[in-house]
């Protein structure tokens, strides 16, 4: 007689506990996923900023000026209005997007054929958002503006103390201005496109601090019932979605534990949010001649 075989499964025991190796495995995994995913979204962020840095020496070396940090003033009858993040889209491979408008950038020719600096203002530009970013998905403010993940240092491209209203045509700074080295001054850094109950508009055509993508000082203008964070109190802010963020203070990123910056002479660095706010004030001016120190 032939010995019967019978073919042995998998006990109750035994596939719970490969079921639980699994899970064990797949909680392991993801956290390593998100952690490769976010050091990839840093550094197209970090991609960017150099970018941002290297458009406005491009500017620079066309015009020995760097951009206007914001322009207000009428050129044959048309009113020009915008900021630095304008008037570099020709060296941030958007020369298309820069031709299609116009000096009327605000109001004058804000609807009529879609021309002004509309035609622009209302385009999403990605190379101006930080893909860690997640306050404002679709990007947009209104049919009118569009958000940005960047900002200027407003003491390198104003050149006036830090408490002062930026009046429109401030006059054009140089990279003779920077006084403290162009390794030693931040330039760009990161914020929120949504920050609090406002946000961070790049081509914003009215001078409005809460709206404008500026760090480091500056009032609204004309009333001055407005006044950004500045001082040693000013470093980047921990919050990372649109109800912490304070729109006073605007420094801040999606990234955990810092924020990006680009400095003049355009390389970037990952600063941490423990920075002593000595040495980030220090870092935000321009010509005070103080040791940054370690950061």
């Amino acid at each position: 007689m032939k010995a019967s075989f019978r073919a042995r499964g998998f006990t109750l025991v035994e596939l719970l506990v490969v079921i639980a190796i699994i899970g064990v495995l797949i909680a392991l995994l993801l956290p390593a996923v998100q952690q490769a995913r976010e050091a990839a979204r840093r550094m197209q962020c970090t991609n960017q900023m150099k970018q941002l840095g290297l458009a406005t020496h491009n500017f620079h070396d066309t015009y020995r000026k760097f951009p206007f940090a914001y322009q207000e003033q009428t050129l044959g009858g048309k009113m020009n209005r915008g900021t630095l993040f304008y008037y570099i889209l020709p060296y941030m491979e958007q020369a298309a997007l820069y031709d299609q408008s116009d000096l009327d950038s605000y109001a004058n020719n804000r609807i009529t054929n879609g021309r002004g600096n509309r035609a622009a203002r209302g385009q999403i530009v990605e190379a101006y958002i930080c893909p860690s970013d997640a306050t404002s998905s679709s990007h947009t403010h209104n049919n009118d503006w569009t958000y940005a993940s960047y900002e200027f240092n407003y003491n390198v491209f104003v050149g006036k103390a830090s408490t002062s209203d930026a009046t429109q045509n401030a006059t054009q700074q140089n990279m003779a201005n920077v006084t403290d080295g162009t390794s030693n001054t931040l330039m760009f850094a990161e914020s929120l496109q949504r920050c609090g109950g406002e946000g961070t508009i790049w081509s914003h055509g009215v001078w409005n601090v809460k709206w404008m993508p500026m760090f480091g000082g500056g009032k609204d203008r004309p009333s001055g019932t407005g006044q950004l964070e500045y001082g040693i109190t000013s470093v980047p802010q921990t919050g990372k979605n649109q109800a912490s963020c304070n729109s006073l203070r605007t420094t801040a990123s999606g990234h955990p534990g810092g924020v990006n910056v680009a400095l003049v002479d355009a390389s970037c660095h990952f600063i941490p949010n423990t920075i002593d706010g000595t040495v980030w004030w220090n870092l935000t001016l321009h010509n005070d001649g103080n040791v940054v120190g370690d950061y």
